[in-house]
């Protein structure tokens, strides 16, 4: 999905440089008719160095501005796939965070590969309700996570890197954790907060979908990453759990 939104781009800007050069063509062809017609047709040496100034302004400056365009066209391209780039392993990273605290509460142990992920997306919210355990420290780390993918949202939405739909799955999932930080703080019903833990599982594997780039590289983000990297030093032993 990422990289449609970097072709798309790419073609609206080239769509919009091949634009920006026809009036820059139309001054070099009238330069060139101009410097052409007056070969023959002007015996004065003045008016004749004149049209020739004339007429080498009509190439020179219009192809100055040609360059300048082109090079800035290139650098804004470059500049959109580094960002597209580093916006896929920040979000990569954070969804992995989540997962992690995600695990944590449903006291799931285990190395986290992608198939595992998934059949998170199996459990129904009477088993969640059953097996989570929310702890303070669990919350604090979702209300810093919230934080990161609302700058992420608000970053590369405004830079147009994030696709439409991109955009509207990270802000579900944004507000899915939002929701349970609010229900866990004001009442604790834990039928609504397992609702929205099923939610944002289902959300971040929305994410892991949308687009073979972005699965690829979360797949060799988990070759390194081991379960409880995040909350190991606050946690103790627990015993391990399948999910069914």
């Amino acid at each position: 999905m990422a990289q449609c939104v970097i072709i798309t781009n790419m073609s609206l800007n080239f769509h919009d440089l091949l634009l920006k050069t026809i009036p820059y063509i139309i001054c070099i062809a009238g330069g060139i008719v101009l410097f052409t017609v007056s070969l023959d047709n002007v015996h004065d040496p003045l008016v004749a160095d004149l049209i020739t100034n004339i007429s080498a302004s009509l190439l020179a400056i219009p192809l100055v501005f040609l360059l300048y365009d082109y090079t800035n066209y290139r650098i804004s391209r470059r500049l959109q796939e580094t960002m597209t780039i580093s916006m896929d392993d920040k979000i990569n990273i954070l969804v992995l965070h989540i997962i992690q605290v995600m695990r944590k509460i449903l006291r799931i142990q285990g190395r986290t590969t992608l198939a595992n992920i998934n059949s998170m997306q199996m459990l129904r919210e009477s088993n969640i309700t059953n097996k989570m355990r929310i702890r303070d420290d669990y919350i604090k780390l979702l209300q810093q996570y919230y934080g990161e993918l609302e700058n992420i949202i608000y970053r590369y939405g405004r830079e147009n890197v994030l696709s439409p739909d991109n955009l509207h799955l990270l802000s579900e999932l944004a507000r899915e954790i939002s929701h349970l930080i609010h229900e866990h703080h004001l009442r604790g019903n834990r039928h609504v907060i397992a609702k929205h833990l099923k939610n944002i599982v289902e959300k971040v594997i929305d994410w892991l979908d949308s687009g073979a780039s972005i699965a690829m590289k979360f797949e060799q983000l988990l070759m390194g990453a081991k379960l409880s990297e995040t909350l190991a030093s606050n946690t103790g032993p627990e015993k391990s759990e399948d999910i069914k």
